[in-house]
């Protein structure tokens, strides 16, 4: 069932205080970056609560363009999980109303809209659908029906997505569905989706469900209370959680995408964070993958915020931190803002940030072509 809105703010508001308190008690923690961390989380559940201040009531309408230009005027860094918020709430609108949720984000419903605001407008509408059709099922319902909602959802994303968005708007089946009915679910999707056939680049399905779900650990409660020995419980359910090595992969560049982004402001959470799993996550390609379709999408969506340049210019002083910070963040991050997003947009394939894949391998192919 879904978190109601109220229980979300009292998530929001007791969280952090529990994390401070816990952190003080381990010995040797960096106390002060747990509790940034957990607040840093807290913050966004009030950023998407604060979305519906400028959003129309339930079931009515409004200009889609006019909504996104309210959802900027909130400033760059929120930019990100407004739009997502009105996404969400624009698709719901159809289904208050009772009307087909059909062709949401093409054909004269996108005039006007700006190419920023596209992937996260996805993002929010495949929440929507994911949720709805979601909704009355658990992991153990029978197969056949986890597989019917599964190829509506992706029906409904492919319907209403532009060119080079429908795995924005896929991506988020796997953030409804850890999020909302537990990593039973994912898997029972996982099962299904594999055997679905979309005609959509790299046709990974359960890719973008895992990279989502991945977002969704990175939000989950237990991830905002550090452990004894690893302060980011959510790294141990990425690797645990899935039952593939493609399924992980993904749900870690998922994992890194959410504390990427949240955290932006203050990368000594980041560095912190590598502190006590960065030599983890050398062990491949799947986390630096995830820093970097992160901020593709982050400076696609808002390119004169000046958190993304504070960021990418950041340098711990330990030197075995700085090690791993050019090789897990600033490499990843200068092929991001220098050469794989101008390319991705150039050829509308800004989707495939929203999974795990060697980006360099694409973008030297786009580019030839």
């Amino acid at each position: 069932m879904e978190p109601s809105p109220e229980l979300m703010a009292f998530m929001s508001r007791l969280l952090p205080p529990m994390t401070r308190a816990i952190s003080l008690l381990i010995p040797g923690r960096d106390s002060r970056v747990a509790w940034q961390n957990a607040k840093n989380n807290a913050d966004i559940i009030q950023l998407v609560a604060h979305v519906s201040a400028v959003l129309p009531p339930p079931g009515s309408q409004a200009p889609l363009p006019e909504l996104v230009e309210k959802c900027y005027a909130l400033g760059l860094f929120p930019a990100l999980w407004a739009v997502e918020g009105l996404g969400h709430w624009y698709a719901d609108s159809f289904y208050e109303r009772k009307a087909p949720p059909q062709a949401l984000l093409t054909g004269s419903h996108a005039d006007g809209l700006p190419a920023k605001s596209l992937t996260m407008l996805h993002a929010g509408i495949g929440m929507s659908f994911a949720k709805r059709n979601l909704d009355k099922l658990k992991a153990t319902s029978p197969a056949s029906e986890i597989r019917k909602a599964a190829e509506e959802i992706v029906r409904l994303c492919k319907d209403s997505s532009q060119e080079g968005y429908t795995g924005a708007a896929i991506e988020s089946l796997g953030l409804a569905a850890r999020f909302l009915h537990g990593t039973g679910m994912v898997k029972a999707l996982d099962e299904q989706l594999s055997q679905i056939v979309l005609d959509l680049p790299g046709r990974d399905l359960p890719g973008y469900l895992w990279h989502g779900a991945g977002r969704a650990m990175y939000f989950s409660p237990p991830n905002f209370i550090p452990g004894w020995s690893t302060p980011w419980r959510a790294v141990a359910m990425c690797r645990r959680e899935p039952p593939h090595d493609p399924g992980r992969r993904n749900a870690v560049a998922g994992f890194a995408w959410a504390v990427t982004l949240v955290n932006m402001r203050f990368p000594v959470i980041m560095e912190t964070l590598l502190k006590y799993h960065g030599e983890e996550f050398l062990q491949d390609d799947a986390f630096a993958n995830g820093v970097m379709s992160s901020v593709i999408m982050r400076y696609d969506i808002s390119p004169e915020d000046p958190t993304i340049r504070s960021f990418h210019q950041y340098r711990p002083s330990d030197a075995r931190l700085a090690q791993l910070w050019d090789r897990l963040v600033k490499t990843p991050c200068d092929l991001a803002l220098n050469r794989y997003h101008a390319v991705l947009k150039q050829h509308r394939r800004l989707e495939e940030v929203f999974r795990y894949q060697d980006l360099g391998a694409l973008v030297e192919k786009l580019a030839k072509s």
